[in-house]
């Protein structure tokens, strides 16, 4: 990681190189990545801040003539002051906006695909992921993934991924076209009695882009004891972290000190019902709290103004798509890069 690169000049001969790289071939690499953190890490973010602008400075707005869709229609004030809140909390939520019908149906979708189950903490990272159907009352471990090609394949994902309510929403907060990437759906599991840092579930930042939000979706209602999503508002700007959490890199915070720090009130805990979408600048303090009560299942998807960053598997999207997303695809094959 960063800490043991001693020299700034080469973070930044890594980082450039990285870049022209990816602008050349398209692909990432984990030097490259690393520089960012370090950049981001010793600026207080100022430095993804500046790359975002200069971004932004290059692209043509993607058209979004009417942005309706699962979050209602943000052509008017609705949208503006979503967007207000989006750059000064860092999140905004809407209760009810995905139907019970199509929550049944991602429900339904998850409860019958094969998911990855998590190494915990202390366990060994396996060669091979472990595959399992979810059972409620049999768990295996704290956290299940579900394979992306799977989710890619899903009719309800595909139209969230072409909805225009995100798609204007991402671009008028990143101020450049939005790229989707990053798309996952999990359960937390009540396994353990302690918070498991590998299912994410101690404060943290997200960086795997320059500059980016996430979209999540609650399947489940999620209750004080489900496993509530949690976020520190504020901490998403330009030394939004502290300079005494952020020298110690891209790790994982106990409660105890984020609270101290920042002050129980400015800690937001979504308990929210079935269909609750929260958008969210993760580039601020977050975790999924540990599950004593009903088991959470969430969906995500994530929306950023580059591919630049990170490393991923690749997946691809079916043969078989949505009118919706078919449609978007023939107007901005660029927001779909990631999958194509």
């Amino acid at each position: 990681m960063w800490k043991k690169i001693v020299y700034p000049p080469a973070h930044a001969l890594l980082f450039a190189w990285g870049a022209l790289r990816y602008a050349l071939t398209g692909k990432n690499g984990r030097r490259a990545h690393s520089a960012m953190v370090y950049f981001f890490c010793a600026s207080g973010g100022r430095f993804n801040s500046w790359c975002s602008r200069w971004i932004s400075a290059w692209q043509t707005p993607l058209p979004t003539p009417r942005p309706q869709g699962v979050l209602g229609d943000l052509g008017g004030a609705q949208g503006q002051a979503a967007l207000a809140a989006l750059r000064s909390k860092g999140y905004v939520t809407w209760e009810g906006a995905l139907d019970a019908q199509t929550c049944d149906r991602l429900l339904a979708f998850a409860l019958a695909t094969p998911a990855s189950v998590r190494p915990m903490d202390g366990q060994a990272q396996a060669a091979q992921a472990t595959m399992a159907r979810y059972d409620a009352d049999h768990p295996l471990a704290v956290r299940y993934d579900y394979p992306v090609d799977a989710l890619l394949a899903n009719a309800d994902v595909q139209s969230l991924m072409a909805d225009a309510s995100l798609l204007w929403l991402a671009q008028a907060y990143l101020g450049a076209r939005p790229r989707l990437d990053v798309m996952s759906m999990w359960w937390h599991t009540r396994f353990h009695d302690q918070p498991d840092s590998k299912a994410a579930q101690y404060y943290h930042f997200d960086l795997d882009r320059l500059k980016w939000l996430k979209v999540f979706i609650y399947l489940t209602d999620v209750g004080p004891q489900d496993g509530p999503h949690s976020f520190i508002e504020g901490s998403h700007v330009d030394q939004g972290i502290p300079q005494h959490f952020l020298r110690r890199g891209y790790v994982r915070l106990q409660d105890e000190e984020v609270l101290a720090h920042y002050g129980k009130q400015r800690e937001m805990r979504f308990v929210a019902p079935r269909g609750t979408v929260i958008i969210e600048d993760t580039r601020g303090l977050h975790k999924g709290s540990m599950v004593s009560g009903k088991d959470r299942l969430i969906l995500q998807l994530q929306l950023s103004n580059s591919l630049f960053g990170g490393m991923y598997p690749k997946s691809r999207l079916p043969r078989e798509r949505v009118a919706v997303l078919q449609a978007q695809l023939a107007q901005a094959p660029d927001v779909y890069q990631a999958y194509l």
